[in-house]
């Protein structure tokens, strides 16, 4: 219950978050669609703060929220790139997702794109990204 209660409030940030940034068109255009692969739910790169990353008791701390609200589990942390990278519990065998009503924002928005950089895609995505014509 307290779970919901706080996911209700991610997605509620998430969906204000994204009628903010609507106006502004990005350098990038997504083409494609989600082939089910399950690739983006085996590896969820979250970038983190450098002087956050440099404490463990932080790092820490921020690891074992995004484990308990998102039902996430650690893979690995990549200091050089500053990410942490997890898994999801609520992967199903065909690539599905077990939640996908109360998957969290990371979720519902990827792939993200930037508003500099080229996305970051998996080579069995279906998503593919091509620069944006300007006019």
């Amino acid at each position: 219950m307290i779970r919901k209660f706080f996911l209700s409030l991610a997605l509620t940030d998430n969906i204000v978050s994204n009628l903010a940034k609507s106006p502004f068109r990005t350098k990038w255009c997504l083409e494609g669609k989600c082939n089910k692969c399950g690739k983006c739910c085996q590896e969820i790169g979250l970038k983190i703060d450098p002087r956050l990353l440099s404490s463990k008791f932080i790092t820490n701390i921020i690891v074992r929220w995004i484990s308990w609200l998102f039902d996430f589990y650690l893979i690995g942390i990549d200091h050089k790139r500053l990410y942490l990278f997890f898994g999801c519990k609520h992967k199903m065998p065909d690539g599905t997702c077990g939640v996908y009503k109360w998957r969290p924002s990371v979720c519902r928005n990827y792939p993200i794109i930037d508003y500099f950089e080229e996305p970051a895609l998996f080579p069995e995505c279906g998503y593919k990204t091509r620069l944006r014509i300007r006019r």
